[in-house]
């Protein structure tokens, strides 16, 4: 506002508006009288000195990149030369490629064991020596216990959850979490996964009967999502039957391929100092009510009326009242007497059971798809998987146990060779937390430097699996595969940050496949059969085929 002080400054104004229409007020100045209040700045018109000040922007923010795009040319690190504004992901973040892809590319430009990158303004270290990955995961854990990624429980509790906090706060709630992983515990939750299959057979017989395709990604999102609804909220839901459900409406809403979403992803994994600075909330409030209100109704229902039901949400219940869960088959919740003990609130439990609904379903869902497409286009190795599902089960009594699943060891190779082809979590965030070293090389490594550990790169490197194009899952039928004492398989992580999950999503994806397999052939769909190579749906956070997964299922005559 231009405050203009004359003595007979509104009989001026007013004059100027309403007597004189005709008069004429430029956009740089203001004529009273004989006085005229000139708004330029530095040149004699607006527009210089709006193009000067941009000028003067453009100028400060090229010689801000240029420095921070010095970092490792500083430390004498090779790095791969970036584009301002993007670093070396402007592939990934314009959406020509994927983020896996884009990570790719970076691990294949050289043979370093260690390159220099940066992800839009902040430099990183991309960790490509297995030997070195072994270090940073393992062997020097506590010089990067933290992942590095954007939390703020203050405007965002359900991002203080076991996979992002750093620090301490990590520490104490892994331990606390640590005994809901046990297999006495797994095991009890065993017929709750197989009883969620029914509908799933009939799904798929309808489909055999029609000759019509199935969308197996979706599908296995289904599956997955009536299992983690369950297990974690004790809820009865049918995804299958009901695809708009609100649980499935909610898993599919955080992890559409939308641009707000890939906003947040950037701003949670990538970019998370700027996602702290801008606030960005990693769900949306629709979202973090529905997860509020699933965990408080049934929390509240089985406190009220002394419900025990063996899932993940009893155990979270246990934590609530007693800050720990019973390494005993005990599934109890009575409050504890030891007034030392902290227990977890209420935004903690709920920020938990929101990480095991989006991990339990997203990620085994993506790594069933992707085995069913290479089972497959090898019904060699297909057949190969029923026979062991068929003589496995017949020894107990032609049903589908605990014990007989865990006995399937050549689909359990498998399963991790598709998680080796086509892991979930294509990169591995770590962050330095004190000054380091790295063993072997000159480069000392900054408190605050964002670690990538390229896993699916490393993975899919012939040095490390020999024709890694090529569906084998022999490779893992012994512990040869791992005999390089370095750290090439990591789909679940490794070290003490590794997926507290790792076996229940595992199991999961085997009860899946066995339901399957037990009675149908799977067959790729027309498209695929017509496609040498498939391409990545770039929006997608996870693996996924673009334009779908589509199979055709027949029945099996035994």
């Amino acid at each position: 506002m231009l405050t203009l002080y004359s003595q007979n400054q509104s009989s001026l104004i007013s004059a100027l508006l309403y007597k004189n229409p005709k008069t004429i007020v430029s956009a740089s100045q203001l004529k009273f009288g004989s006085a005229t209040v000139n708004m330029a700045l530095i040149f004699d018109s607006v527009l210089l000195d709006i193009a000067a000040l941009l000028s003067f922007c453009a100028v400060g923010l090229y010689f801000y990149f240029k420095h921070i795009y010095s970092y490792w040319d500083r430390r004498n690190v090779k790095s791969i030369k970036p584009v301002i504004p993007f670093g070396n992901i402007k592939d990934a973040i314009l959406l020509k490629t994927t983020f896996a892809e884009n990570f790719v590319d970076i691990y294949n430009s050289t043979d370093e064991p260690v390159i220099g990158v940066y992800a839009i303004n902040q430099p990183g270290l991309m960790i490509r020596d297995i030997h070195l990955v072994r270090s940073i995961m393992i062997k020097d854990f506590q010089y990067f216990h933290d992942r590095g990624v954007n939390v703020n429980e203050d405007i965002d509790p359900l991002s203080g959850h076991l996979f992002s906090l750093p620090g301490e706060k990590w520490k104490n709630l892994r331990s606390k979490l640590t005994p809901t992983f046990t297999s006495g515990r797994i095991k009890a939750m065993f017929q709750t996964f197989l009883d969620c299959g029914k509908s799933l057979e009939a799904h798929l017989t309808k489909n055999s009967d029609a000759n019509t395709e199935v969308e197996m990604r979706n599908l296995m999102a289904c599956y997955a999502t009536n299992i983690i609804a369950s297990v974690a909220f004790g809820l009865e839901t049918d995804t299958i039957i009901e695809p708009e459900a609100t649980f499935r409406i909610m898993g599919r809403k955080f992890f559409d391929p939308t641009l707000k979403n890939l906003f947040r992803f950037t701003c949670t994994f990538i970019l998370p100092r700027f996602g702290k600075m801008l606030n960005v909330k990693s769900v949306d409030n629709d979202y973090e009510a529905f997860i509020f209100k699933m965990v408080k109704d049934t929390m509240d229902y089985r406190e009220k009326n002394n419900i025990i039901r063996k899932d993940f949400m009893q155990l979270l219940l246990q934590l609530k009242h007693t800050g720990k869960v019973d390494y005993e088959d005990s599934w109890n919740f009575e409050k504890s007497k030891n007034g030392d003990v902290k227990n977890i609130s209420f935004e903690e439990l709920a920020a938990q059971a929101h990480v095991f609904f989006l991990a339990g379903f997203e990620t085994t869902s993506t790594t069933m798809s992707f085995c069913f497409y290479e089972l497959a286009k090898n019904p060699d190795i297909q057949a190969k998987v029923q026979t062991e599902i068929d003589e496995v089960t017949k020894k107990y009594d032609g049903k589908i146990t605990y014990e007989s699943v865990n006995e399937m060891k050549y689909l359990e190779s498998c399963i991790d060779e598709t998680l080796r082809m086509y892991g979930p979590v294509p990169v591995l965030n770590r962050e330095c937390t004190r000054e380091y070293k790295l063993p072997g090389t000159n480069i000392t490594v900054e408190k605050g430097t964002r670690i990538f550990i390229p896993s699916h790169a490393i993975q899919n490197d012939p040095k490390h699996f020999p024709d890694p194009d090529t569906f084998k899952p022999e490779r893992f039928s012994t512990d040869e595969w791992n005999s390089a004492g370095g750290l090439k398989y990591m789909p679940f992580g490794d070290g003490p940050r590794a997926c507290i999950g790792l076996r229940m999503g595992k199991l999961q994806a085997k009860i899946g496949i066995v339901l399957i397999l037990s009675k149908f052939n799977i067959h790729l769909g027309e498209r695929l059969q017509k496609m040498k190579k498939f391409k990545y749906e770039l929006k997608s956070f996870t693996p996924a085929i673009e334009g779908g997964m589509h199979v055709k299922v027949t029945r099996r005559t035994h």
